[in-house]
């Protein structure tokens, strides 16, 4: 590998690296003569590189990049979860720069969704609440806006793709794919399940905080799998996606609670904040109570059982 591979972005900048790659809602469709272990290297390259396409484009609005370069860090990530075990450079740090280079972009990211929370309670709100919400939303839009305007540290992004793209080329191009496929997916199946089942008995925070993880990697690690299986199929993976979001919203929300507490100058108790805390509630407790509905559709069998049904993944 030379310089030069490192510093150029090895493939045109698509939309989604998913929506031009194999991979979609149903399963990967690996290329002709293609293994699994070569299609998952593969991949995880193509979504680095992606993301320093998307970085490098000055003609991209700020925004775009930014919402653009963490959804395919997310897939990186996931990624991970399943090739760390395999030899190749920076093995003991791979998954913290992926998560370091998020990190980079949080503050505009962070920002948005205060504001679009903000903006969704806004259309619920009703009496009291309403005046909170709308005034709460100005202030959330004015802390975007400013989000936006300080340029985010695109250098040191791209510094640390480069760096995670490297990692990534130095991984084998031999390996037992299906295998290391199946015991992430069961990993993360056994985490999610554990997760829902502590939140079914009143657990919040953390356990909450861990689950909406380990769903949206579900759903990544199912997209993956090349053949059809009854834990991974495209039904599964919508329902997945939903509960992301669910819990997405529900995460969202436990934040937003947190800086109106932490940040009296968002919103003066003399302005209503104890209305806008009480309609948050209110939601949190109706999503938790959607998540746990569905968690029970998606996490309803053993890890034993769900592990089974990945056998004939093993043996690609």
């Amino acid at each position: 590998m030379t310089v030069a591979d490192l510093e150029a972005p090895t493939t045109p900048l698509p939309e989604d690296i998913f929506a031009h790659s194999p991979v979609g809602k149903a399963r990967l469709r690996l290329r002709p003569g293609e293994t699994l272990a070569g299609a998952l290297r593969r991949i995880l390259i193509d979504e680095i590189t992606s993301a320093r396409a998307v970085v490098g484009d000055p003609d991209l609005p700020r925004q775009e990049v930014i919402h653009a370069t963490r959804r395919n860090l997310k897939r990186v990530r996931s990624l991970w979860f399943v090739l760390d075990p395999l030899p190749g450079a920076n093995r003991d740090g791979r998954i913290r720069q992926v998560r370091d280079t998020a990190r980079l972009l949080a503050e505009a990211r962070d920002a948005d969704v205060l504001a679009a929370e903000a903006r969704r309670l806004d259309e619920r709100a009703d009496g009291r609440a309403a005046l909170a919400t709308r005034l709460f939303l100005a202030r959330c839009e004015e802390l975007a806006e400013r989000a936006h305007d300080a340029a985010p540290p695109f250098a040191q992004v791209s510094a640390r793709l480069r760096a995670c793209e490297a990692d990534a080329r130095s991984l084998p191009t031999s390996f037992e794919g299906g295998r290391l496929l199946a015991d992430a997916l069961a990993a993360s199946y056994r985490r999610g399940r554990r997760d829902w089942r502590e939140i079914e008995d009143g657990a919040g925070g953390e356990a909450l905080h861990d689950w909406r993880k380990r769903v949206k990697q579900r759903r990544h690690l199912s997209e993956m799998v090349p053949i059809e299986t009854s834990v991974t199929r495209r039904s599964i993976q919508t329902d997945l996606e939903k509960l992301g979001e669910i819990l997405g919203e529900e995460h969202d929300l436990a934040v937003m609670k947190e800086r109106l507490e932490e940040e009296p100058e968002l919103l003066a108790p003399r302005e209503g904040r104890d209305d806008l805390l009480e309609l948050l509630a209110h939601r949190r407790r109706r999503l938790r109570k959607i998540a746990i509905d569905l968690g029970g559709e998606v996490y309803d069998l053993r890890t034993r059982v769900f592990e089974r049904e990945l056998e004939a993944l093993r043996e690609l």
